[in-house]
């Protein structure tokens, strides 16, 4: 029983994979942008919008028009 709860407790972490990604956020006074560390349970990415909106989404939004998405950490520059 005890290896079989050993083993249970090693493999909990990849059962409970979660997707993490950083972004850099919008900042309105214009200075250096905020990171965003997004974490989800579903694959996301850094986007940029055309009206200068930025930050992380899922992957389905990323194909609406205006939408440019990026999938590394702080590539959204």
């Amino acid at each position: 029983m005890k290896p079989f709860l050993f083993l249970l407790l090693l493999l909990l972490p990849v059962c409970s994979a979660e997707f993490r990604i950083d972004c850099y956020s919008r900042d309105p006074l214009g200075m250096q942008p905020p990171v965003l560390n997004c974490r989800s349970d579903v694959e996301q990415a850094c986007y940029s919008r055309d009206n200068g909106e930025k930050g992380c989404v899922t992957l389905e939004k990323c194909s609406r028009p205006g939408w440019t998405c990026c999938d590394g950490s702080l590539c959204n520059l």
